[in-house]
């Protein structure tokens, strides 16, 4: 249940960004954006692991490497 409450979290804050973002058409300077890019490849690196461990699929290591290296390791 924890696992599907986090995901939920993720879902809606992605949610609540976009109107954000659309609303107050922001422009992100240089270092702003690249950081945020490194958070989406973060959180869809996350997400498509976790995917293949639920669905049982073979984990991709590809995928969970860049999680685990954007976020210190730590699972």
């Amino acid at each position: 249940m924890d696992v599907f409450n986090a995901m939920a979290e993720i879902r809606m804050a992605a949610s609540r960004a976009l109107p954000l973002l659309h609303k107050q058409q922001i422009r992100f300077i240089a270092d702003r954006a690249e950081a945020i890019a490194e958070l989406c490849d973060g959180a869809e690196a996350a997400i498509a692991a976790v995917r293949d461990l639920a669905t049982g699929s073979a984990l991709n290591d590809a995928a969970l490497a860049v999680f685990l290296e954007e976020n210190g390791g730590l699972l």
